[in-house]
């Protein structure tokens, strides 16, 4: 002991008679440095920025970032935590400037055994920009201490005390997306960095040493044993007393962990597919292979780190109305009239329709368990933690010899370690009872039920999507991927593709306009056959009507109102497949039509985006406008560093577009049938003001078209009006889900009303300030009205019940 005594007072009488020399090695390695941090950089240090997204309205969607960050004032850290950290970090830090000559002789007397030489503001300037500097090169990183030194020793000049302690609080890195203290305490104890007790404060501290290696979400031993270190330093520099110290050493750690989450806010499907736009325009390059949108070093731009402020065309007022209809409508009465046709199915096919091969039906709830959170994390493929990805996860070896799995904290995993399943328990797991969250319409539920039950719920449960576009600017104002991000992360609006049905017909009924007939002229309403090439079986398409009735002669604008197949065929047995499919793809369409007859009543899988774009351009004269989501980007400093150059091209003329928007009209207006002497349309709902029903009662000039696919899988609902065109597709995961009869399930009753809920709430609110004109007439067309009936207008679009049907109407 005398020995090393004697040891420690040479080396600081060394380290004294040294100082000068020291002192002139600082100023020999400032003029060496001399590209270190100046004083405009010590007071603004560089850190990652958030990129924030924002509303054409001004209001913020959500931010895309790696560092979940929020800074604390120094007044509101609790005082046992500031004194926890400089007993356990820097003891005399109250005595020195940056750089502590005895802690230094200290550590290098016992080779670091006795703690290390680097003060709190020695770790603030290597956090904040000695690894900016760092070098792979030897000699280089043998500067790297002198480095800390001289940045250290400027933050000393420039920052009180107490500014140090607050700055490095705020930029330490707490892992599991907690950087800084106030996001760690609401990480990891859901509090408030003011409402930390002794024993929080501390464990966090203890985290400093190495927040991986003291991850209190893997190793709460270890984590625990450090707590302890950090109270046993506040008992010896007389914060604590032996007493409180040794009870509050005896308490277990008691964490209440937080996910963060990009997940939840406004507009999340929306808020994914703008991250992958930004990435897909930050990765171009042009042919000399640099980035065409680059910043002034040549580098590209990276969303989560160089504070971008995205303004994009979503409204959030529009936004919020269109989620809010989507679970109106879905959360009120469809779902349970859903669950209630599922009843009464057979036992053994739930929740598939009757017809579902038995292996078909193995298959897919195979696959649904191989696709299920649960699965994944029993074969190591997602951290039961933080859910992140296979591309985290490494084997791990757990202390009793046992094998089992990961998430690598050196990839930027949260570090937690689990055991996996095998396949014989993970079978057995599916069919034990267990405690889980799962979506209802009504909102997350906590639950009792079995893995497989789990899957079949899912199974069972109606998705929907909905897109709103200005159709003169091609903007997008609403994206409603689906119900809930939060467990159903497939985008309806982009990604999702499905028979669109008669939402098809009008790409016909243009294509018979532009060949030269009128909304007016007549058909006969009988099966009309056509022969298919050799092979087919059967070997001719004789499409009927859903509602099974013929004889009737009818206009072009009845037939489309009413979604009449017989008429439809006959046009495009007339006019042929390639003109439709041709027009189709002019008007926005880009997901391959097959060349067949039945794609006139809608056999193409399509996008609703590209249902909604091909609609707006309609509206829009013909002009199809490539839809865009974003007004312009910024950089942190508010130069604008993009701006979109949409795809403009005429698809379709001015006079035949406004024809078929007016005899898309029909659909909710209701068309003239002589025979019958009434309107129908399979839309004219939206017309009628019933007191049972809240979507309904538009006197505004509309359009729209609805679509069911075959066997109701798939419900569609088209609306459109000089400022807005919108889209919405309702149905199942599987298309094998779906309703057993087309009176519940056709697009006007799953489709329809939740455009009804939305269009409602957003002609109500003044400031989002739609029109209630009309469609825009070409000046070709003259005079002519376009009417059906004796050429006389329809006025006022006040309705009774008078020479209208409200369509139970079958598509």
């Amino acid at each position: 002991m005398r020995f090393k005594r004697k040891t420690l007072v040479k080396t600081i009488v060394w380290l004294g008679g040294l100082s000068p020399l020291i002192g002139i090695a600082l100023l020999v390695l400032t003029a060496r440095f001399g590209d270190l941090p100046d004083t405009e950089t010590l007071a603004n240090p560089r850190t990652d920025l958030a990129t924030r997204v924002f509303s054409v309205d001004g209001k913020i969607l959500g931010s895309y970032y790696h560092e979940n960050r929020s800074d604390v004032k120094y007044g509101d850290l609790p005082e046992h935590l500031v004194e926890s950290l400089v007993a356990t970090e820097d003891a005399r830090y109250y005595e020195h400037s940056g750089i502590d000559f005895m802690g230094l002789a200290r550590a290098i007397a016992y080779m670091g055994k006795k703690g290390g030489g680097s003060t709190i503001t020695q770790q603030l300037a290597k956090l904040l920009f000695t690894e900016e500097y760092e070098s792979v090169s030897f000699i280089e990183r043998a500067f790297q201490k002198p480095k800390e030194w001289i940045i250290a020793s400027r933050l000393e000049g420039h920052y009180t005390k107490s500014e140090i302690i607050t700055l490095y609080l705020n930029r330490y890195d707490f892992i599991n997306q907690a950087v800084g203290i106030k996001s760690a305490a609401n990480v990891y104890f859901n509090k408030d960095v003011k409402d930390l007790n002794i024993q929080e404060s501390a464990m966090l501290v203890g985290m400093l040493k190495n927040s991986a290696l003291y991850n209190p979400l893997r190793r709460m031993e270890l984590v625990t044993s450090r707590r302890n270190v950090v109270l046993g330093q506040m008992n010896k520099y007389g914060y604590l007393t032996d007493f409180e110290a040794d009870s509050l050493k005896s308490l277990p750690i008691l964490l209440s962990y937080q996910r963060v989450s990009h997940d939840e806010g406004a507009a999340p499907y929306f808020r994914e597919a703008l991250r992958a736009e930004m990435k897909r325009l930050f990765n171009e390059k042009d042919s000399n292979g640099e980035f065409i949108i680059r910043k002034s070093d040549g580098s590209n731009y990276d969303i989560y780190r160089d504070g971008l402020q995205v303004h994009t065309t979503i409204d959030s007022r529009l936004q919020a109305y269109a989620e809010s209809a989507v679970s109106k409508h879905l959360g009120g009465e469809l779902q349970a009239s859903f669950d209630r046709d599922l009843r009464n199915r057979p036992s053994k096919d739930y929740p598939f329709f009757e017809d579902i091969d038995p292996d078909a039906r193995k298959a897919i709830i195979d696959v649904a368990i191989r696709d299920s959170d649960r699965y994944k994390k029993a074969k190591g493929q997602l951290c039961p933690h933080c859910n992140r990805p296979k591309f985290y996860i490494r084997g791990h070896e757990f202390e009793d010899g046992t094998f089992g799995y990961e998430c690598n904290a050196d990839k930027g995993g949260c570090g937690h370690a689990w055991h996996g399943l095998t396949d014989k328990q993970i079978k057995k797991s599916f069919n034990e009872k267990a405690s889980m969250t799962v979506f209802t319409h009504k909102g997350p539920a906590d639950t009792l039920l079995t893995p497989m039950d789990s899957i079949l719920h899912r199974k069972k449960t109606l998705h929907a999507g909905l897109l709103s576009i200005e159709p003169s600017t091609g903007m997008v104002k609403a994206w409603v991927g689906g119900i809930d991000y939060r467990f159903f992360q497939y985008d309806n609006v982009a990604q999702t593709r499905r028979q669109v049905g008669s939402t098809f017909k009008p790409f016909v009924y243009a294509t018979a306009l532009r060949m030269g007939m009128g909304p007016c002229d007549e058909l006969p309403n009988q099966i009309t056959c056509i022969d298919l090439p050799e092979g087919y079986d059967p070997p001719r398409w004789c499409p009927e009507n859903s509602s099974d009735e013929y004889g009737e002669i009818v206009t072009l604008e009845y037939a489309l109102a009413n979604s009449m197949n017989t008429v439809t065929a006959k046009l495009i047995k007339t006019y042929g497949t390639d003109r439709v499919i041709k027009l189709a793809h002019a008007l926005g369409i880009e997901s391959h039509i097959p060349n067949v007859p039945s794609i006139a009543l809608g056999v193409a899988q399509l996008t609703l985006k590209e249902l909604v774009s091909s609609n707006a351009a309609l509206v829009n004269g013909g002009v199809y406008i490539e839809p865009t989501i974003i007004i312009r980007i910024e950089d942190r400093y508010g130069n604008t560093v993009y701006e979109p150059n949409p795809e403009v091209r005429q698809g379709l003329d001015e006079l035949t577009a406004y024809r078929v928007v007016r005899m898309m009209k029909g659909v909710i207006d209701g068309a003239w049938n002589e025979e019958l002497q009434k309107r129908m349309g399979t839309g004219i709902r939206l017309r009628y003001d019933n007191e049972a029903r809240e979507y309904d009662g538009f006197t505004v000039p509309m359009a729209g078209k609805t679509g069911t696919t075959q066997n109701n899988t798939d419900g569609w609902f088209m609306g459109l009006t000089p400022d807005l065109v919108t889209g919405v597709w309702v149905g199942a995961q599987d298309p094998t889900v779906r309703f057993s009869t087309t009176r519940f399930g056709q697009g006007a009753n799953t489709g329809l009303p939740i455009y009804g809920y939305f269009m409602k709430d957003a002609y109500a609110d003044e400031l989002v300030a739609l029109s209630q004109e009309d469609f825009v007439r070409p000046e070709s067309l003259g005079a002519d009205t376009l009417n059906c009936k004796d050429q006389v207008s329809v006025s006022g679009y006040t309705f009774d019940s008078d020479g209208f049907e409200d369509e139970d109407l079958f598509e």
